[in-house]
């Protein structure tokens, strides 16, 4: 089992786990970048003589080492053996050991490995395809089953915030450039574009014949960072390659805050909330272009209605103080919103905060006349002299 590590409670997972009476756990945690086998046996071999009494002084570093210490286990068994910070170890050499410990586990004992980062050499293997699986797995929160989609290439790709990109659970670092990346960026937003919007995005002042080289060899670059064609070209468009598997998280963030716009309360709380917690910071944060800070400060925009709607709905639900703080959180994002400072207000006022809500509104103020030299509304400043009047 694989704690995915895009699940921000991982450690929370294993609360239960080593609680369960019906098991034995064992927790072993690595302690250092580049551990070793050699280091990793030795710290294994000191753990289950601390926690179960068992002396394994010879474990050697060889094909024996797996099937010594499953022989050694099974009069525990059944067994929970959790590794955790695995993404520590070098897993070039910990990958054999790993394969050989699970094919001689019995009696329903399992291995547990958590970490930052997805074992890729391991959920790839044929030979774990029956034995493995990754919890938790929800797709609409971005946490993939990689070992179901082995036979497939699954591109993640993660804009909300500083970008990232995983292919088949392998992190993307190396992009040669900015110019590959961005480039990639464009493609996923887009889904589907021209040869003429792409020019005018990034080659407005090159000539077309200039212009289509650079495109070309940058594409190719794009496929051989991927190690796969990103896009298809049909009818005049580039459009992302039908062999690929595509999870993009501002596609699934800008659905979820459309559907829950006509659900009814219960099922629009549950997708706000999925797309609050999709929205990792602002759009591309390590890019500065035309087109990423138009689209970021769209998505910002949208962010904060996600916000203003959870807190409507618990306003409904008299949750005044969860309101108060998703207002609040949307009035950052969009401080030169009335309608959202006004509900700030109310709320301050209904739990007898005058002072606060007039806070507020005097920020609301100067952030008015400072970007728009406009002064608030009627309605607000109404508002305002309402609670001064009860406060004095």
């Amino acid at each position: 089992m694989v704690l995915h590590p895009d699940f921000h409670g991982q450690h929370s997972l294993l609360g239960p786990i080593l609680l369960d009476t019906d098991t034995t756990p064992i927790f072993l945690s690595v302690n250092g970048s580049g551990t070793s086998l050699h280091t990793l046996l030795e710290t294994l071999q000191q753990t289950l003589n601390q926690q179960l009494g068992l002396n394994l002084s010879h474990l050697a570093q060889d094909k024996q080492a797996a099937e010594t210490v499953a022989q050694a286990l099974r009069a525990h068994s059944p067994v929970t053996l959790v590794l955790d910070a695995y993404d520590q170890t070098r897993q070039e050499e910990v990958v054999p050991f790993i394969v050989a410990l699970v094919s001689s586990l019995s009696g329903g004992s399992r291995l547990i490995l958590g970490g930052r980062e997805l074992p890729t050499d391991l959920l790839k293997r044929d030979d774990l395809q029956d034995k493995a699986a990754v919890v938790p797995v929800d797709p609409d929160k971005m946490m993939l089953d990689y070992v179901s989609s082995a036979q497939q290439t699954v591109l993640e790709v993660r804009a909300l915030g500083p970008g990232r990109v995983l292919i088949n659970g392998r992190l993307i670092e190396q992009w040669d450039g900015v110019l590959p990346r961005t480039l990639f960026f464009y493609f996923v937003d887009r889904g589907m574009t021209t040869r003429d919007e792409i020019f005018h995005t990034f080659w407005p002042n090159l000539s077309t014949r200039e212009a289509t080289n650079v495109f070309h060899v940058t594409k190719r670059k794009i496929s051989e960072i991927l190690g796969t064609d990103l896009t298809v070209y049909w009818s005049g468009f580039y459009r992302i390659s039908p062999e690929l598997e595509l999870h993009y998280d501002v596609l699934k963030f800008a659905e979820a805050v459309q559907n829950a716009a006509v659900e009814e309360d219960d099922v629009a709380l549950a997708l706000l909330q999925n797309a609050v917690e999709l929205y990792h910071g602002p759009f591309l944060s390590t890019i500065e272009q035309a087109w990423v800070t138009n689209r970021r400060s769209e998505l910002a925009m949208t962010y904060a209605e996600a916000l203003a709607g959870l807190a409507r709905i618990y306003r409904n639900r008299d949750d005044a103080q969860n309101a108060l703080g998703c207002y609040l959180r949307a009035a950052a994002t969009s401080p030169q919103r009335e309608d959202l400072a006004r509900s700030i207000m109310e709320l301050y006022r209904d739990l007898g905060r005058p002072r606060d809500a007039l806070d507020v509104y005097d920020r609301l103020e100067s952030e008015l006349q400072s970007t728009l030299s406009v002064p608030a509304s009627p309605q607000t400043a109404e508002l305002a002299a309402e609670i001064r009047a009860k406060g004095s």
